[in-house]
């Protein structure tokens, strides 16, 4: 996939990847390891990466349906071939949805109980921002650097590793990432009399597509142009692409630094995207309070779903293999033809954790290298949707097959190809996640529905936002 995304320049990969490096682009055997780093790092500097003894690494992770089913596959193929040779068994194990396992996560370290943590877990951006500066966490940079025949950085998807960087270090490794994109009822939009081979690339053209698909009966909607609530994982691509160093938040969304303030109320930025989606509103035609719209596009009800890539598993077979009606994929529409063409990048990072057992951290880092194998990747792409770890995996004679028989899943490679030089599009990790989040959405229903103005809303957004940062940063001085 080194078409597919291109690799940071030297200087941006010093910058966001090696901290203190001054020249050269990044190789998978970076700078041997401080004396500093190695006083306080549990990573071996020995050159012994693999267990003395045969060894259990515990993997939680979230996944429910196919990908769960993939994670087991993959783990058992392991098991009875690297893992075998190495004496190393994978053990991976359901831990609830995301909110659900980062609470069990917490409670652990809280109560400061090393050893029931797992050696590897799946967390998404709510889920790492409790546990970033755990003393516990072992930052995959820090295998990076001592592992010559490790994981080369120049290979991986670059836009989904910086999703896993915190303070300029590689905290955790590219896993289930994607990007929000649109689904569109290609039969609607010939109904409605549009090209249903040229889908909206502006929300001003979005505007149009959905006031013509929209369809009213005895004054009831029947049918909306759209169903879409606006949340991070959107946010996350309207607000970045309006311009260079624009995020939702300071200190790079999250990124650089827990942030102290949200950005987009102040710069513009926010009131840029809801001029033009009031355009969008002003149709009648959008369903602005559903945040899953799949259940809604699947029956009909709408005739556009932005939603995630990894979705492309479950349309595929519960609407194109069903002979449902005939799906177009698009990228997601633009705020407006002076935005760049970048989309963001969410969803979760597998991260290491030191359980007091340098073994099963051994097994851990050994089964990290596997999965950001081209091969493994592109299984785990092509199962799931979800981007795969490793860039060359789109090179493969096997992935090439695939996207003949499916050419829906191109689109994914679209986006990647059109986000290669924007990897700062990211969701974002802020404090009470799930709360300031639905704050946004709360505050934008009410701008959507006409209770209330455009100026009043990004006040409250403001207000209600940087209060939430303000009580989080005086509990954690």
């Amino acid at each position: 996939m080194s078409k597919w995304l291109t690799k940071f320049s030297g200087i941006v990969l010093c910058i966001s990847l090696i901290a203190g490096c001054s020249s050269g682009a990044a190789t998978n055997s970076t700078s041997a390891i401080s004396k500093e780093e190695q006083a306080t790092s549990v990573v071996p500097t020995d050159g012994n990466l693999l267990p003395n003894k045969p060894t259990e690494v515990i993997f939680w992770h979230s996944m429910t349906g196919t990908a769960a089913q993939k994670i087991e596959q993959t783990a058992k193929q392991y098991n009875e071939t690297v893992g075998k040779e190495k004496g190393i068994t994978i053990a991976p194990i359901f831990q609830g949805a995301y909110d659900e396992a980062a609470t069990k996560l917490a409670a652990i370290l809280q109560s400061d109980s090393q050893k029931d943590l797992p050696d590897i877990m799946q967390l998404s951006s709510k889920g790492i921002f409790d546990v970033k500066n755990s003393k516990y966490i072992v930052p995959v940079q820090d295998f990076v650097k001592q592992d010559a025949k490790g994981i080369n950085l120049d290979d991986l998807n670059q836009n989904a590793m910086q999703y896993a960087m915190y303070n300029n270090k590689m905290l955790g490794l590219p896993f289930s990432n994607s990007s929000i994109m649109m689904y569109y009822n290609k039969d609607h939009f010939k109904e409605a009399g549009l090209d249903p081979n040229s889908p909206p690339k502006t929300v001003e053209e979005l505007a149009k597509a959905v006031k013509a698909l929209s369809v009213t009966k005895d004054n009831k909607i029947t049918r909306y142009g759209i169903g879409i609530q606006l949340r991070f994982f959107l946010l996350g691509t309207w607000i970045p692409m309006q311009g260079q160093n624009k995020y939702i938040f300071n200190n790079e969304d999250g990124h650089l630094d827990t942030p102290t303030k949200i950005s987009m109320t102040t710069d513009g930025t926010l009131q840029t995207l809801l001029t033009e989606w009031k355009k969008v509103l002003d149709t009648g035609g959008v369903e602005y309070t559903d945040a899953s719209p799949m259940k809604g596009f699947q029956s009909g009800l709408y005739s556009i779903m932005p939603a995630s890539t990894s979705s492309m598993g479950n349309v595929k077979q519960n609407i194109i293999d069903a002979g449902l009606f005939d799906v177009g994929v698009a990228e997601l529409p633009r705020v407006n033809k002076d935005s760049t063409n970048g989309t963001g990048i969410g969803g979760s990072a597998v991260y290491l954790f030191d359980r007091n057992n340098k073994d099963s951290l051994l097994g851990a880092w050994d089964y990290l290298k596997y999965l950001a194998t081209p091969e493994i990747s592109a299984d785990w792409f092509m199962s799931t949707g979800y981007y795969p770890m490793n860039s060359h995996a789109m090179e493969l004679e096997k992935t090439k097959q695939f996207l003949e028989k499916n050419p829906h899943y191109k689109i994914i490679q679209t986006i990647a190809d059109h986000s290669k030089n924007y990897t700062k599009y990211l969701e974002p990790w802020v404090p009470s996640f799930t709360d300031m989040d639905k704050i946004i959405q709360d505050e934008i229903i009410r701008y959507s529905n006409g209770s209330q103005d455009m100026q009043k809303t990004i006040s409250n957004i403001e207000a209600s936002s940087n209060q939430l940062l303000q009580d989080w940063h005086n509990a954690n001085p």
